[in-house]
């Protein structure tokens, strides 16, 4: 036995609620207790874990380093608790479970598609839930617990160490404007032509902003503005709706052109972006079904080696 054998999930959700809203009297009322009976539990868990996990003071209460990777394992237990609940009731229902799957945007077009077609096809009551977001997003999703495993990039910044990373794809990307825009009448842009335009981009710090980012200080190209949004419907609708400039991958510029959403640009060169994969938290162990779907999707990236 672990000094945190005697932690209940409902201590966890404590602990979890305390380092969001930072306010012990806060997390009282959210369960229903007094501010001193909290304060005596949250001693408790202390004297269970056998470290400070809190630091008191006037403004409200913050979790040392020792509470915050208790909070963040805690996160997990949650998340897995919550879905086992799921799935038990899912069960129970005649279906044989759920499979939770993330993301970016280029493999949801040519990958995850066919892939849960052929799935479905074999686990034909089976609840599947697909997430999309950047890479970042995904791998916090990953790391609590909410997902199976997803498709995304490892960025620089995060820790290989926690995940398997199986390499699956490249991808370039495509610079769309709308139909009515100049630029798209020209049979072939440069980059000189993208001075001084209204850009939609991904939202600063995310991944694929670093990247255009660059690429813009590579070209010296200097956006007039940028509006930041991680939604695909809202690029879609800024662009086509305000004279803008916006970047999709390929295999998605290519879609909105070929339905007349938008028109994708004969750049005069390959906006290359670094390669995703298949990516698991290291150590969890997937339901068979998961394991299907996740067969399912390797077989169908070996059939497209690149995404260009």
């Amino acid at each position: 036995m672990t000094r945190l054998d005697a932690f209940k999930l409902k201590h966890l959700r404590m602990l979890v609620a305390l380092e969001e809203h930072g306010k012990v009297g806060r997390v009282a009322a959210m369960f229903g207790l007094s501010q001193p009976s909290l304060s005596r539990t949250l001693f408790e868990l202390e004297s269970l874990a056998g470290y400070r996990l809190f630091d008191r003071h006037n403004r409200g209460t913050t979790l040392t380093a020792e509470g915050k990777v208790l909070a963040r394992y805690a996160r997990t237990l949650l998340s897995e608790a919550a879905r086992a609940e799921y799935d038990m009731k899912v069960i129970a229902s005649g279906k044989r479970g759920s499979v939770s799957i993330g993301t970016v945007m280029t493999p949801a077009s040519d990958v995850i598609v066919p892939a849960l077609n052929d799935a479905q096809a074999e686990y034909q009551d089976l609840d599947i839930n697909i997430s999309h977001g950047s890479s970042d997003a995904l791998l916090a999703q990953l790391n609590a617990g909410s997902l199976d495993f997803a498709i995304c990039r490892l960025p620089e910044n995060a820790n290989r160490a926690m995940f398997d990373y199986e390499p699956i794809g490249e991808e370039t990307f495509r610079i769309v404007v709308a139909a009515n825009h100049p630029l798209a009448k020209k049979s072939a842009v440069e980059e000189t032509d993208l001075e001084g335009l209204d850009w939609v981009l991904q939202p600063e710090g995310s991944y694929l902003r670093d990247v255009i980012d660059d690429y813009h200080r590579t070209h010296v190209i200097v956006p007039r503005s940028v509006i930041s949004t991680s939604s695909v419907l809202m690029t879609i609708l800024l662009v086509r709706s305000g004279g803008r400039v916006g970047m999709f991958a390929t295999t998605v510029a290519e879609m909105l052109d070929q339905h007349h959403l938008l028109k994708a640009l004969p750049l005069n060169a390959r906006i290359d972006i670094p390669g995703f994969g298949l990516v698991q938290l290291k150590g969890k162990e997937l339901s068979p079904q998961a394991k299907g779907v996740l067969e399912a999707l390797r077989q169908k990236a070996s059939e497209r080696k690149t995404w260009v």
